[in-house]
């Protein structure tokens, strides 16, 4: 028996420890969730181009200096890049030197610099650093594929201040400089916004071609197969050690490169589905927090994946052109979609669970709708940004949003009425929740005061819902709030003559007055008398209470005491009336 009774305890132990930590799981998940997105917010940021500052900004006066430039720029960093690459493939270890670094660092700003010569307004801002940085690399094999005239057939300063040219195309080419005509680098001249977005296929149509300088290598090539920011880290070795054919490009992708790509987002997709699972065992949490968190926790997972996939695609396996760009997008923005899910689902639970603790008054319903207007706010927010860091027009959006707005707006005009009917209600406070009131010819207890209607019980028990705009607009008198209750009685007198009736009045009024409930000097009694019919008092006093139920009994006990009264009175009139007549005697005739 003790044998048992201890594996009992134990069983008991482990239960209770199996508990705790499922209700740790949910919070626990939800840190290291905001610390992934923290971090991958931080590091997963494409880099800017650009790190010494002692570089002299781009010279785009003309197009002999912007196209001079920008060759002299790229070959000058390609050479230090590729410099720097064997370097740290001959040092041992998983870290670069100083030396290579800083060789990576100023060919990173010569790029920088060469880029400031592209024309990238068209660019979505998700997509900019890195189409900034590839668009560099392909412009320079392309021109290092074309020939080129002269430098003194290219229009230079002199030719610029005498006749600025709106455009120049290198001869035989789409690749055009143009003019910037507005905007803060007006007067620059710039490689074109379409030639930027046609560079990927003018280097498809010319990379087969020998370079004219002699060399051999294609720089971009080997930056679009290798892993990493402009320089492949070590690990890049074990890349390199691979097959050949996991160097075979498909959709300007090496093949190890897509293995990697699918191995990330197999990854993320098991996390997520893990993160769901958590969060439907957690759903029966009897933790209000837990039962928040569980609703919020797996669209933030799946912006952390998203997020995450975005940084390993662009950071680490480095994929390029169009695929990138795909895979940017769609990350980028599942991750909005997921956070504005997110927001959503807070608000909501949050509301949900101030429902279950707070009253139905409108000071509840008004909290409730502050916090999901709030969650909408902030959705709103990241839907507008999020649309204009993917690229779609801002401007066009708001205008959709506004015309859109004005269309809702006149096809709710009926709930905006009572809303503000609501607001009104909460201003005003002429009813709260409990209070018996009256309305037109109805009566009854408020039981819920809402945004769009208010809710009553009437004295027959039936439930009347009222639009706020309609109950707002009514006369009510809030019986509630009284801070005396009138009592008023009308009642049959017993006297037949006039003394009798002032008589019996005065002791009635005198009954009603000795209550101790009753207001000193409250107490009317008026005789309201027909010719016709038999007199009748009408009695009217304060009873000292607001409450209802204190009213009803207090009521009770004047109408009981009334009733002896007057009971006591027909008894005594009746005995009268048993009673014989005096006998009058005659006179003496005499």
């Amino acid at each position: 028996m003790a044998v048992l009774g201890f594996q009992d305890r134990g069983r008991a132990m482990m239960n209770s420890l199996q508990l705790a930590l499922r209700e740790m799981a949910i919070p626990l998940a939800s840190v290291v969730l905001l610390a992934l997105f923290i971090v991958l917010q931080v590091v997963g940021t494409p880099q800017a181009l650009g790190g010494l500052g002692f570089l002299s900004p781009a010279q785009t006066s003309s197009p002999r200096a912007t196209l001079e430039g920008f060759r002299a720029d790229t070959s000058r960093a390609t050479a230090l890049l590729m410099e720097a690459y064997r370097e740290s493939r001959s040092e041992p270890g998983l870290s670069l030197s100083e030396s290579v670094d800083r060789k990576a660092a100023e060919a990173d700003a010569l790029l920088a610099r060469a880029s400031q010569t592209l024309d990238l307004r068209d660019i979505p801002p998700v997509e900019l650093e890195h189409r900034r940085l590839e668009s560099v690399f392909l412009l320079k094999e392309i021109l290092d594929r074309v020939p080129l005239p002269e430098l003194s057939a290219i229009p230079g300063n002199e030719e610029v201040t005498e006749k600025p040219p709106a455009s120049w195309n290198v001869p035989g080419t789409d690749l055009r400089i143009v003019r910037v005509a507005d905007g803060p680098r007006a007067g620059e001249y710039l490689f074109s916004k379409a030639t930027v977005l046609r560079l990927d296929g003018f280097y498809e149509a010319i990379r087969s071609e020998p370079k004219l300088s002699g060399g051999s290598a294609d720089f971009y090539d080997f930056y679009s197969q290798s892993p990493g920011y402009l320089l492949p880290p070590k690990w890049f070795r074990v890349i390199e050690a691979l097959p050949a054919s996991f160097r075979t490009e498909i959709e300007g992708q090496a093949v190890w490169q897509w293995i990697a790509f699918a191995l990330v987002t197999v990854l993320a997709l098991g996390a997520v589905l893990g993160v769901r699972s958590l969060a439907r065992n957690a759903a029966s949490s009897p933790s209000g927090t837990v039962q928040v968190l569980a609703g919020v926790i797996v669209p933030g997972a799946v912006a952390v994946a998203a997020l995450f996939v975005r940084y390993m695609s662009d950071n680490q396996i480095n994929l390029t052109g169009q695929v990138n760009n795909i895979v940017e997008e769609v990350a980028e923005g599942t991750a909005y979609i997921a956070m504005i899910w997110a927001v959503i689902a807070f608000s909501n639970a949050l509301a949900g669970r101030l429902y279950l603790s707070a009253t139905k008054s409108i000071d509840a319903h008004l909290a409730r709708a502050a916090i999901r207007i709030a969650g909408i706010a902030v959705a709103t927010t990241l839907l507008i940004y999020g649309a204009s860091h993917l690229g779609i027009p801002l401007a066009g959006l708001l205008a959709g949003l506004g015309v859109g707005g004005l269309a809702v707006a006149l096809a709710a005009k009926p709930t905006l009425e009572n809303f503000i009917g609501g607001l009104i209600l909460y201003a005003d406070r002429p009813v709260r929740v409990g209070d018996l009131c009256r309305f037109g010819n109805l009566e009854g207890r408020v039981e819920e005061i809402g945004i769009r209607s208010t809710r009553i019980r009437g004295l027959d028990r039936t439930l009347i819902t009222i639009p706020n705009a309609t109950f707002v607009n009514m006369n009510i008198i809030n019986l509630t709030n009284r801070d005396r209750m009138p009592y008023d009685r009308v009642i049959g007198l017993v006297g037949a003559n006039t003394p009798e009736i002032r008589h019996e009045i005065e002791a009635i009024a005198a009954l009603v007055a000795e209550h101790p409930r009753i207001e000193r000097g409250s107490v009317q009694a008026r005789l309201r008398e027909g010719y016709e019919e038999k007199p009748k008092v009408e009695i009217c006093a304060l009873i000292t209470t607001s409450k209802w139920s204190e009213f009803l009994q207090i009521q009770q006990e004047l109408d009981l005491m009334l009733r002896d009264r007057m009971k006591a009175s027909a008894h005594d009139e009746e005995a009268a009336s048993d009673a014989p007549d005096n006998v009058v005697p005659l006179k003496d005739p005499a």
